[in-house]
């Protein structure tokens, strides 16, 4: 009988360390658990966050965007900014002026920079319907912002108030000191418009760097073939004309919102959209 007695101690010592594994287990579930319930809740917001940023800053027409960007060394961040801010990835849009299309060209626009392209051969010159082509239109609102990017001498900034506003007021503004090169502030660009514009668009470019290209760097380089200063200078007279005709009646226009639908289906009924420049 002397025996069995250390059996039963046995059986006690496994029971008890069968018991504390048993605690120990519930109380790190009890601490690890919470922590994964809130992983688990935390990636699903995460998710529904990037769906929710990709379905309001769409990665449209990105293979005519990656062509052009390229081809003419432009922010193709940019490039998408304007295009969501314009026409909201619409290639049907037209504004209550005659802008045409994802990047919103007048045809006036159109075909003074296809005059410079081909060498003034109106011959070869395409029709104002091309607009509404996402390749057309794409191809010549990367060149133009080109174009504004050598005269600005690529601050982004100006040429995003200069696409809106046209380059005429934005020189003027930098002329008379209203706006300073060096550091452009939304709130002293006199056109409301353009001034929500720069905010917008500036967001805008940033959202899609931020969503789809985080690696992505842009280094503006000048490049002598992209100067078309002295051509423009000479031969941009009829362009500048039509730049201040739609500009004229903006001074008196304060309270008026150039990107209703930026965030919202286009439409053509408002009479809140003025395109200055094009």
């Amino acid at each position: 009988m002397a025996e069995k007695k250390p059996k039963k101690k046995n059986k006690k010592a496994k029971k008890g360390i069968v018991a504390y594994i048993i605690a120990v287990s519930i109380i790190g579930l009890m601490i690890t658990v919470p922590f994964i319930v809130l992983s688990i809740i935390s990636t699903m917001r995460e998710n529904a966050e990037e769906q929710l940023n990709k379905s309001m800053y769409p990665l449209k027409y990105e293979s005519y965007v990656e062509k052009y960007s390229k081809e003419f060394d432009v922010d193709k961040c940019l490039v998408y900014g304007v295009i969501k801010n314009e026409s909201n990835f619409d290639p049907e849009a037209v504004s209550p002026v005659g802008a045409i299309g994802l990047m919103q060209l007048m045809p006036d626009t159109f075909t003074w920079l296809q005059n410079y392209r081909t060498d003034f051969m109106p011959d070869k010159l395409m029709n104002t319907n091309k607009l509404y082509e996402p390749k057309i239109n794409i191809e010549y609102g990367v060149y133009l912002l080109r174009f504004l990017l050598e005269h600005y001498n690529g601050n982004t900034d100006l040429v995003i108030c200069a696409y809106n506003a046209g380059y005429g007021h934005v020189d003027d503004w930098l002329a008379d000191g209203t706006i300073s090169a060096d550091n452009v502030i939304a709130e002293n660009v006199p056109f409301p418009e353009t001034s929500n514009y720069l905010v917008k668009v500036s967001s805008s470019a940033e959202k899609y760097r931020e969503i789809y290209f985080p690696d992505y760097v842009y280094t503006f380089a000048y490049s002598a073939e992209y100067d078309v200063t002295d051509h423009y200078n000479n031969d941009y007279n009829d362009y500048n004309d039509v730049n201040d005709n739609n500009n004229n009646d903006n001074d008196n226009n304060t309270d008026t919102d150039i990107d209703v639908y930026a965030d919202d289906e286009y439409t053509l009924s408002s009479e809140n959209v003025d395109e200055y420049y094009y």
